[in-house]
């Protein structure tokens, strides 16, 4: 570790100084480093020494939607087209729980998308490599849709879905894309009213699949087809896909009617409203 979260490991150790003064230049040292204190947050943790009597769990509690704001306004800070889809999934994990063990879970998609390479073929067609991802996620370790329990908040933060195994057709979608990216697979999402798909895509072959019918593969004409029975204006834009800025407003989006319609907590319907007002901000 080094720069930012070195000085996060250092600024911790004043956490439980009774000096006021004290307290506010770590409280803002530690939300200038939003990002980085969440996506690190196990191993500052490891590093600093924190105990859990100190004052550091209940600053991540009171704190956390502020972090949260930070971190994703440091994301978008260069403009929505350069936002990291991983590290802003990562976030909106930790906003749902700021205990999240981040480093964790990314070995794990590490050590899944190492697993499926080294069993991918060699050679053929893209449909034979979508085929094989497939395979490895929604059998051999078992993520499939929750058809179930389908507005259960948990299906929308990668950290829950990695470890249930279920979610919906966008974190899905968002767990196939950082499975393919490991793997230097060109794959972008396709916004479907209602639905959110996939598409390989690498400027020769293009293949729409749906992760959340288990890698399921769709023509063209079947997309169209989809979206002019939906009505929508122009079917041929949403399916040359969207960029990753998209993904996140689509998550929170969705996070914002399981709070308001189906699991309902005001307190979360307005902090996903003011982050889908961050973003949008920043598109206009």
């Amino acid at each position: 570790m080094n720069g930012p979260v070195d000085q996060i490991v250092h600024i911790l150790k004043l956490l439980d100084d009774e000096n006021p003064e004290i307290q506010h230049i770590v409280e803002g040292t530690l939300l200038e480093n939003s990002l980085n204190l969440i996506l690190h947050r196990s191993v500052i943790e490891e590093q600093s020494g924190v105990q859990k009597g100190n004052s550091f769990y209940p600053f991540l509690e009171r704190m956390r939607f502020q972090l949260v704001q930070t971190a994703l306004q440091e994301l978008t800070r260069t403009g929505l087209e350069d936002i990291d889809l991983e590290k802003a999934v990562w976030v909106l994990a930790f906003w749902n729980n700021p205990r999240v063990d981040i480093p964790y879970f990314q070995a794990i998609l590490d050590e899944m998308a190492k697993q499926i390479g080294e069993h991918m073929p060699q050679s053929g067609h893209p449909l034979a490599f979508i085929d094989h991802i497939s395979y490895y996620l929604f059998n051999k370790f078992g993520f499939r849709g929750n058809r179930e329990d389908y507005y259960n908040p948990e299906n929308s933060f990668i950290d829950r879905v990695l470890e249930t195994r279920k979610g919906i057709p966008i974190s899905l979608s968002v767990l196939f894309i950082l499975i393919a990216r490991r793997l230097r697979f060109p794959v972008i999402g396709v916004p479907m009213p209602a639905h959110f798909i996939l598409k390989f895509d690498n400027g020769t072959d293009e293949i729409f699949f749906d992760p959340f019918h288990e890698g399921k593969i769709y023509t063209r004409q079947e997309c169209l087809a989809y979206l002019k029975k939906a009505k929508v204006e122009n079917p041929y834009l949403i399916l040359r896909g969207c960029p990753d800025w998209q993904i996140v407003l689509r998550m929170l989006r969705n996070i914002r009617l399981v709070f308001s319609s189906y699991r309902e907590d005001q307190e979360k319907t307005a902090e996903a409203e003011q982050l889908i007002g961050l973003i949008e901000s920043n598109y206009q």
